[in-house]
């Protein structure tokens, strides 16, 4: 179904930030080249979220809102982690078209064109899917598809494996999404989750035009992990089943044992095969309390209420303070060096 509006929408465009002031001017310079392409049909917005830079990020961010209007930002009290920041900025967008996207031209702003093709078709949801990229490791290609494998078997979700949190979502959508109070967010599956009329386009990634990726290993094992636990309590029973499965073959191999190997007048190989017993059903339940103990430590963390991230100043609170102050004409335009 073909989507038809009688006035400008408003299209925000949603970057989160860590330590990107390398990259962030070049990224801006690009997406506004491509913004202007389609600025006779759109109103323009874009929102970026500092969560926690420690180098020169938020200085380029507030001399980007002073010279244009259009460019918002949220600075994060710390680092909250990538999802946290994504979600700030979306609950920020006021957009009637919405389009996350990192900041480090590892998303090319380019494929914005082709989301909005995506979003006019009549769908609420057109998703990126990022091309095999040569320059990935090998270890990083497997383990992503090990991963989403075992996700689509748990969740019963088909989220595909180069996903990537480079979307657009109407405003239906997103304001479903936000309705979503998970503390722990996997915001890919999240968006599968909510069913609406979804599009893909493909993209390649560039190569990397300056830095180095921010995305950790412990950063995407925690982000496996938080996907996986909370889509699934398939790692929870699959614990307990293993738990119990460890206990009934303990059971067995000590009985076994001693029937098998008891020396006459000796209590020496019955006292091993216990000892033996013990220690498997030992693990057996450490397995199961570890499972147990990761899906009660989210509810925990969830009862708390605390909020998913803190906000320690805005281009708002900027544009307050220099109203009086207006930029030299001089100072109007952003120089890359």
């Amino acid at each position: 179904m073909q989507r038809y509006t009688d006035h400008k929408p408003l299209l925000s465009i949603v970057a989160p930030a860590f330590n990107e002031e390398e990259v962030l001017p070049f990224f801006h310079d690009e997406l506004m080249r491509v913004l202007a392409r389609v600025g006779d049909e759109y109103e323009i917005e874009v929102i970026y979220v500092d969560d926690g830079s420690q180098d020169a990020t938020p200085a380029v961010l507030t001399r980007l809102a002073l010279i244009d209007s259009r460019v918002h930002f949220l600075r994060l009290s710390r680092n909250f982690g990538h999802q946290a920041a994504l979600t700030a900025g979306l609950e920020f967008a006021r957009g009637e078209v919405i389009v996350s996207m990192d900041s480090d031209l590892q998303h090319p702003p380019a494929v914005i064109l082709d989301l909005l093709e995506g979003w006019k078709a009549g769908n609420d949801i057109v998703v990126t899917i990022r091309e095999d990229d040569v320059s990935l490791g090998f270890l990083k290609k497997m383990t992503s598809r090990l991963f989403y494998a075992v996700m689509r078997y748990c969740s019963g979700m088909d989220v595909r494996p180069a996903a990537a949190d480079f979307r657009l979502m109407s405003r239906k959508a997103l304001d479903a999404l936000l309705r979503m109070p998970e503390r722990h967010r996997f915001i890919r599956g999240m968006v599968h989750w909510l069913g609406f009329a979804t599009s893909e386009v493909n993209f390649l990634a560039p190569p990397r035009f300056k830095g180095k990726s921010k995305f950790t290993l412990v950063r995407m094992i925690r982000l496996a992990r938080d996907g996986l636990l909370s889509f699934s309590r398939v790692p929870l029973h699959a614990a307990l089943l293993f738990a119990g499965a460890m206990l009934l073959l303990s059971f067995l191999g000590t009985m076994g044992a001693w029937v098998a190997f008891r020396p006459e007048g000796s209590t020496g190989w019955l006292v091993l095969a216990l000892i033996l017993g013990a220690h498997l059903a030992g693990g057996a339940i450490w397995i199961a309390l570890l499972a147990f103990s990761e899906y009660l430590a989210r509810i925990h963390e969830q009862v708390l209420g605390r909020p998913l991230y803190v906000v320690r100043e805005s281009s708002a609170d900027l544009r307050k303070d220099t109203a009086a102050f207006p930029l030299n004409p001089r100072e109007s335009r952003l120089e890359v060096a």
